[in-house]
């Protein structure tokens, strides 16, 4: 196997799993319900800060924007960005959320439950942002009341080629709406106006603290999704993909897909300690922390989403993939496997996802302090 080493990964600390853990969690993908903690995973910790190209990139996972581990790391970015007042505050709203004992703290691992007061509120903190990917798994009136699918993306269009922009433009059926207005669904809200949404129910002093907990959790994964290249953007053809290619779901790699490449960038850690780690790690690094600081300045959910749609464009969807779509476009109408990408795809993707949750985390935090 080819070890790669990506440049972003400086002070970073990145795991590999052994050949039966590897096994192991893909037979536990299956099966969503299953807690991340209580996966039996052995992680080992490399010198040169060096990661399995190819154990990242085709293991099966759902489609979900950045994973357990992404999600998180941007978590604890923000973390170490907001005062103690202010973490105090939000971890005593989080206790006041209606599943709050069975969804985080029954799933509090016992190394945490040992751990000082603040470790563990900085574990309920981060869980958060993993939640309404939790809520994936929920049955029959739960899912119904604390899923939304669509609040995850918006399909902002990439078109193939002129010809389908053509065909296409003019009766795309993606919401791609930048605000909320009179009438709109909620239930079929885009990630922006979902941010736009749920930001506004938290100031509003008539939600209750119980549903505020909900959204507070909403907010901590939305601003991390926003920041997903993917989780902007579909790419769009006549033949292929007249709705999208589902932010590069139906764009098959290997045996896995961009997008779920894309969501494992940041790593596939489930331990808190080498979360917390990675998470230094990114805001330690002089580039990053000025990244952040100044991405922290701006707080329009719409220049986020434009930024990710731009990077979708200009590096997700590659020479090579746009190429490939092509081909498959003109002979089957059908996307035809690609057998690989080439390493230096996956190293500027590596290095865009890392400045990608510096700005993420360093926003929510921002986003956190204002909604007081």
């Amino acid at each position: 196997m080819m070890i790669l080493k990506y440049e972003f990964c400086i002070n970073v600390g990145v795991a590999s799993l052994s050949r039966q853990n590897r096994s192991r969690q893909l037979r536990s993908e299956f099966h969503p319900s299953t807690e991340p903690e209580k996966r039996d995973l052995t992680v080992k910790r490399f010198a040169l800060l060096s990661v399995f190209v190819l154990f990242l990139f085709v293991t099966v996972r759902p489609a979900q924007a950045w994973n357990y581990a992404g999600h998180r790391i941007i978590a604890a970015i923000a973390w170490n960005q907001l005062t103690p007042e202010r973490r105090t505050e939000l971890v005593q709203l989080l206790k006041q959320h209606p599943r709050f004992e069975q969804d985080f703290q029954s799933r509090m691992p016992q190394i945490i439950k040992d751990a000082t007061p603040e470790i563990q509120a900085r574990w309920l903190f981060m869980r958060a942002a993993t939640w309404p990917d939790i809520a994936r798994s929920f049955k029959d009136a739960d899912r119904e009341k604390y899923h939304h699918g669509t609040w995850h993306y918006i399909n902002q269009p990439i078109y193939l080629d002129d010809a389908s922009k053509n065909a296409l433009s003019t009766q795309l059926s993606a919401n791609v709406a930048t605000s909320i207005k009179a009438g709109d669904d909620v239930l079929g809200f885009n990630i922006i106006q979902a941010l736009e949404y749920c930001v506004a129910q938290l100031k509003d002093p008539r939600v209750s603290q119980a549903d505020k907990a909900v959204y507070f959790c909403w907010v901590m994964h939305l601003v991390g999704d926003s920041h997903q290249p993917l989780h902007s953007s579909a790419l769009f053809s006549r033949r292929m993909f007249p709705e999208g290619d589902r932010g590069g779901n139906d764009i098959r790699i290997a045996k896995s897909n961009l997008h779920s490449q894309w969501d494992g960038l940041l790593g596939n850690s489930f331990k808190d300690s080498e979360i917390v780690s990675q998470a230094v790690g990114i805001e330690r690094d002089p580039a990053n922390k000025r990244l952040g600081e100044s991405a922290a300045g701006d707080l329009n959910y719409v220049t986020w989403i434009n930024e990710s749609h731009e990077l979708a464009r200009e590096k997700g969807y590659s020479v090579e993939i746009l190429e490939a779509a092509r081909v498959s476009e003109a002979e089957s109408g059908k996307f035809q496997k690609l057998s690989s990408l080439p390493q230096s795809y996956y190293r500027q993707a590596g290095s865009i996802a890392v400045k990608r949750a510096a700005q993420a985390g360093w926003r929510l935090a921002a986003v956190l302090e204002g909604v007081k």
